[in-house]
């Protein structure tokens, strides 16, 4: 299997890094991961992990439900219930953000189609980038909508989008500063970028630790917290001007957590604890499990 062998913080440029935790993939493989942190920044990313011509069979388990958009089991049901509500705040997000009514978005990573197909009922014109081909086809079956393979980053128009959107999708990506230059060139002038990411430093997260659903291996090869992300986005020439929390995510990620650790009612046990977790929460940004961050350039 050809892998990724990472010498250099993407983030910082330091070459210094020490080991983090060893995390299985507890969704497909069961093959078990290295997670390193740099000694400067402190970000963290998954060592050697599939490169992107192999890394599709990470994400063939029927409950992978970004493709699959499988119901089956509680989670994913609950999975589906959250969304209805969720995608109704993540337009509303774009719209108050980017200052704007109607525009143009594009959005990386869009999955099976649900939050371009509700920009596209707001006036948006839309465009979608996703590298899986069952979930563009399903976007097409369901929604009428054709999406472009991950390449069409590159090609797409400087300065052509009003916002650019990435929910969850940006820790998959490999080629992480090439997709953040990419964002910023795409981007008008006042355009906006909005990108949400999981929170390595969330009370969940802390909670958890190893089994934290939230480290993903090997389908989440970068691991951020709000510092660390924030120094990314200055290196590509872009200012957080805000971040906001995604309430429900640590709902979702307690109830993977426990499956993960194989508990006895593992949904139950997690709904509970996630709401202690929620709790905490509400101290501070830093301590939720996902953060939106609103980006503008510089």
């Amino acid at each position: 299997m050809t892998t990724v062998h990472i010498d250099t913080c993407p983030v910082c440029g330091n070459n210094k890094f020490t080991d983090k935790l060893k995390y299985k993939d507890y969704l497909a493989s069961g093959e078990e991961f290295t997670i390193l942190e740099c000694d400067k920044c402190g970000f963290a990313f998954t060592q050697n992990f599939p490169s992107e011509d192999v890394i599709g069979r990470y994400y063939d388990a029927p409950e992978y439900v970004s493709h699959s958009d499988t119901q089956k089991g509680f989670i994913n049901t609950l999975y589906h219930i959250v969304r209805k509500i969720t995608l109704k705040s993540k337009s509303k997000l774009v719209i108050k953000n980017s200052g704007i009514a109607k525009g143009e978005i594009l959005d990386i990573g869009t999955g099976t189609g649900y939050f371009l197909n509700r920009m596209k009922e707001c006036g948006w014109t839309v465009t979608g980038i996703e590298k899986e081909e069952s979930a563009r086809e399903y976007a097409k079956d369901k929604f009428g909508m054709n999406f472009h393979e991950s390449e069409h980053l590159f090609n797409i128009t400087a300065e052509s989008k009003n916002a650019v959107s990435m929910w969850h999708v940006l820790e998959h990506v490999e080629q992480l500063n090439e997709t953040m230059s990419a964002i910023r060139r795409i981007l008008k002038p006042d355009g906006t970028a909005i990108i949400a990411l999981p929170n390595k430093k969330s009370a969940d997260a802390n909670c958890y630790k190893k089994y934290w659903a939230a480290y993903d291996v090997p389908r989440h090869l970068w691991h951020f917290s709000p510092e660390d992300f924030r120094t990314l986005a200055e290196k590509h020439g872009f200012s957080v001007i805000k971040m906001k929390p995604m309430y429900f995510d640590v709902f979702y990620i307690s109830l993977l957590s426990e499956k993960n650790k194989k508990t006895i009612l593992a949904s139950l046990v997690g709904l509970i604890k996630g709401g202690f977790l929620f709790l905490q929460s509400l101290s501070g940004i830093t301590k939720c499990s996902s953060v939106v961050y609103i980006l503008k350039k510089n």
